[in-house]
């Protein structure tokens, strides 16, 4: 006798279920064609669940999934629609402006771009506000890469106002 509440099932429907439980796309789907053909020949949710090695309650998800929306209803969710890029092709030509002209030619008072720097300026100029991490991607995209800038030439760093020498012993590099 099936488990109380069962629709009645044709051969085609089981034939369809267990074809689904051998081949299905996802462990869910398998999963709960098995549970759905177990149901048809095993007294109790609860020796269904054991014979799945599940819970209970994961049976019984299954099963009411399977009265209200027949096999179709046992894939979890339908595919989920992309969301629409934030990043779109102006933007891309303004980053790629900006690298090009650097951050002085932009009207930022900067020697070099900084990640969060160019994620600033792009806002204001496009009105897409993006992280740090989209625009090092967009970088990427344009083979530029955007790193710490670091002082190589000693007569340019002395030539800052906000410059520091080094102390005797200094550990810094």
């Amino acid at each position: 006798m099936p488990v109380r509440g069962m629709p009645p099932s044709s051969a085609g429907d089981r034939q369809a279920l267990e074809h689904d439980y051998r081949y299905g796309a996802s462990r869910q789907l398998r999963q709960a064609s098995h549970i759905v053909l177990l149901a048809y020949d095993l007294p109790s949710q609860t020796d269904v669940a054991r014979v799945v090695r599940c819970s209970r309650a994961t049976v019984n998800r299954a099963l009411q999934r399977y009265r209200t929306g027949g096999r179709s209803a046992l894939r979890r969710r339908p595919p989920v629609r992309p969301r629409p890029a934030r990043v779109t092709a102006p933007w891309r030509q303004t980053l790629a402006q900006a690298m090009e002209g650097g951050p002085r030619a932009c009207g930022v008072p900067r020697p070099t771009w900084t990640a969060p720097l160019l994620a600033t300026y792009l806002t204001e100029q496009t009105g897409v506000a993006v992280s740090e991490r989209t625009v090092r991607r967009g970088l990427a995209a344009l083979d530029y890469v955007c790193r710490r800038g670091t002082w190589t030439v000693r007569h340019l760093a002395e030539e800052q106002p906000d410059y520091l020498p080094k102390r005797l012993g200094s550990k810094r590099s």
